[in-house]
């Protein structure tokens, strides 16, 4: 477990710089081309494939390394080169068959994703989406190649892959910027197939060796396509949840769907960095403890992953709620982002953080059971979930507004987490909870008592600030920093004090490391 989580923090760095890198580039591209034409017809070109292959892509990843361990076992290498040939060769068909119905039936295409794009503005898109149209090629198969890796427990270069993507499209924007928009998309599709080449050299320190060879009898192929149709239906339930959201967000104030947008983009860029990082080393891991039956060592990850989980994500909603309006304030008020939109996003994002922790144990249990080769239950969870979340969401925005929005969605991922374990335990048998359950309380406890510190300290700071710094942005940012580390280290110490295991592993670790450093 010790290499877990240290491949865990680095790959969370990782993450953190590929989020910052696409951050920039989206500054950049505002910067360079503003609110234009040309912005919304690069912004929907290049959303159109994701869209159209995403889904599959995604699906075919999750089912893809359960699948992996299991051929592994049971063939060897050659199986496994044989298997994933085999599927890359059907996916690179389906794509090119994709691409040619897509570049056809572009000027429809470009309608269905705007509606309300006319005239110059409707050209300039479609011949803007099919130079991007063969990009679903390499999104085909970056997707299987990165599952790949991460199965031969090269963790890193999933993360990785994006930085260099978000690079070119900078430079892409750049040189579009001094020369035509054209160049911009240009460039933005070798960007597509950079991720792919980019991986090509790890894929062959593996021993991958590929063949041509298609073969759609094979029943290893029958049993992925089996596999990926609950994961490919379950991603577009979350869809439906989310136009659901937006249509009763557009039924409240001015400003709503926007607010709700940048709340729950906050609250998704800190579960990605931390929580997926987590579930990306984990999964593989699982996925093999599975193939090999190894139910005891299986369960004992899961619950360990939890636990870190647990430990890591609820000092960080806590101090989300504490924070939520100066954290908005401080990357978005100004210009036309008034104090009420800061107000509007900030009780979104408030409530959105509720549901974090209960995020990041649905997306282990989910990943445990797709490793068990079971995808039908975390769909069905997906479907109840989304049932519970209109139900309190048509309630809520009644009697709360946009905050109620925001609470029914933590209130059905809630939900969701605890269906999970239960479906769980009733399928392997006891998980041993019991330990997760203690861990919760001591760092929820922890967690409080940083909490009202913090915002006790952060107000100080303001007061006593606001006397001799005039700009505001300025003011928040010290404040911020100044008691989000002093909050980390209230929590360090009170996690000490509390005995949770996982911490206080953590900092034996760091300081056997030390220690032999000194030696040196």
């Amino acid at each position: 477990m010790s290499n877990a989580k240290k491949s865990a923090v680095v790959l969370m760095i990782i993450t953190f710089i590929s989020k910052i890198t696409g951050f920039l580039r989206d500054i950049i591209l505002a910067q360079h081309f503003g609110a234009s034409i040309v912005t919304d017809a690069y912004i929907t070109a290049l959303n159109i494939p994701v869209v159209l292959f995403t889904g599959i892509s995604a699906s075919l990843g999750t089912t893809y390394i359960p699948m992996y361990f299991k051929i592994k076992e049971e063939q060897g290498q050659e199986g496994v080169n044989k298997f994933t040939s085999n599927v890359l060769n059907i996916v690179l068909i389906l794509s090119f068959i994709i691409i040619v119905l897509g570049t056809l039936f572009t000027p429809y295409i470009v309608k269905v994703f705007a509606m309300g794009f006319k005239g110059e503005e409707l050209r300039i898109t479609t011949e803007f989406s099919k130079i991007l149209m063969p990009s679903i090629i390499f999104i085909a198969a970056n997707g299987l190649v990165s599952s790949y890796l991460l199965a031969n427990g090269r963790f890193y270069i999933s993360g990785i892959v994006s930085i260099p993507f978000n690079i070119i499209c900078i430079l892409a924007i750049i040189v579009g910027s001094f020369t035509n928009s054209y160049t911009m998309v240009w460039i933005t599709l070798f960007a597509y197939m950079a991720q792919l080449i980019f991986q090509i050299p790890f894929l062959k320190k593996t021993g991958y060796k590929h063949n041509l060879k298609v073969d759609v009898k094979d029943n290893n192929v029958r049993n992925i396509i089996y596999l990926i149709i609950p994961v490919f239906l379950g991603s577009y339930v979350d869809q439906i949840n989310n136009v659901i959201n937006r249509t009763l967000a557009s039924t409240l104030d001015t400003g709503s769907i926007t607010a709700l947008n940048y709340a729950n983009k906050l609250n998704v860029f800190a579960i990605g960095i931390l929580v997926i990082s987590i579930s990306t080393i984990m999964y593989p891991i699982l996925s093999k403890f599975a193939s090999q039956n190894n139910m005891k060592a299986f369960k004992g990850s899961l619950i360990r992953c939890i636990n870190l989980v647990i430990i890591i994500m609820l000092p960080i909603m806590v101090g989300m709620m504490v924070f939520a309006t100066p954290i908005v304030s401080l990357l978005f008020e100004g210009g036309s982002f008034s104090s009420r939109d800061t107000f509007l996003t900030s009780t979104a994002l408030l409530f959105y953080a509720l549901g974090m922790v209960s995020f990041g144990i649905r997306d282990m249990l989910s990943r445990g059971f797709y490793s068990l080769q079971d995808t039908k239950t975390p769909v069905k969870n997906a479907v109840a979930a989304v049932f519970v979340d209109i139900v309190f969401s048509i309630i809520l925005v009644k009697i709360m507004g946009i905050g109620g929005l925001a609470l029914s969605t933590s209130i059905s991922v809630t939900f969701g987490a605890i269906l999970l374990m239960v479906a769980l335990r009733k399928k392997i048998g006891r998980l041993g909870i019991k330990s997760s359950v203690i861990t919760f309380l001591k760092a929820i406890t922890a967690s409080l008592i940083m909490g009202l510190t913090v915002n006790k300290l952060y107000k100080f700071i303001i007061t006593i600030g606001d006397s001799f710094i005039d700009e505001k942005k300025h003011l928040i940012f010290l404040g911020l920093t100044i008691a989000t580390t002093i909050g980390a280290l209230i929590y360090l110490i009170l996690s000490v004090i509390f005995n949770i295991k996982e911490v206080k592993d953590v900092l034996k670790q760091l300081k056997l490391r030390i220690l032999i450093l000194l030696k040196k």
